[in-house]
């Protein structure tokens, strides 16, 4: 059910970026691209209910990337997590949260073609989280200093320990945060 995010493509295959060469934004600071692991592969950062997810990524004028966050969804396209990567899982030049956030709640993704959609939408879900978005990616850069405190390493070395994939993640549950902010009342769901 991610149609929205695989494109043009007809088939569907695990690693592959959808887009193939990513999504980049009409202004050029942001890029994305959706994926999914294997199933078959222990996970212990993924959530349960994980189809696949949304790696975002600011861009700096020379096009190197700072990963902002994954958004997690389920096989009907519904959000489940947003997670804060370390920088082995994508190769990212680090950015400091304070930096790395400025601008979320007024942020745009204008793409033309079959991703527009899927842009405006995931632009709709940072701003809607920007403020859990803010507290995770500092709490992130706690953890990683702490990390680096408690085994006397320094941050190069703790970005490449394969033992971290993520730092730092948020559980979502849509839609009933929306409907909390919206001041109506949310009927229970059930979680399997």
């Amino acid at each position: 059910m991610l149609y929205p995010f695989i494109g043009r493509s007809q088939r569907f295959e695990v690693w592959q970026h959808y887009p193939r060469h990513d999504a980049v934004d009409n202004t050029g600071r942001w890029q994305f691209y959706f994926h999914a692991h294997d199933r078959t592969e222990q996970d212990s950062a993924r959530h349960p209910q994980e189809h696949g997810h949304i790696h975002l990524f600011r861009r700096s004028p020379q096009g190197r990337l700072s990963h902002l966050a994954g958004l997690s969804l389920d096989a009907r396209g519904l959000p489940l997590t947003w997670f804060a990567t370390n920088q082995w899982v994508t190769g990212e030049r680090w950015m400091a949260a304070e930096s790395l956030v400025r601008g979320l709640p007024g942020i745009e993704l204008r793409l033309r073609g079959p991703l527009a959609g899927a842009a405006l939408w995931l632009a709709d879900m940072v701003r809607f989280y920007a403020a859990p978005l803010r507290q995770m990616l500092l709490q992130r850069d706690d953890a990683l200093a702490r990390h680096c405190a408690r085994h006397r390493i320094d941050r190069p070395q703790a970005w490449a320990d394969r033992r971290i994939a993520v730092w730092r993640s948020v559980p979502l549950h849509w839609p009933q945060d929306a409907l909390h902010v919206a001041g109506q009342p949310s009927r229970s769901r059930s979680r399997s």
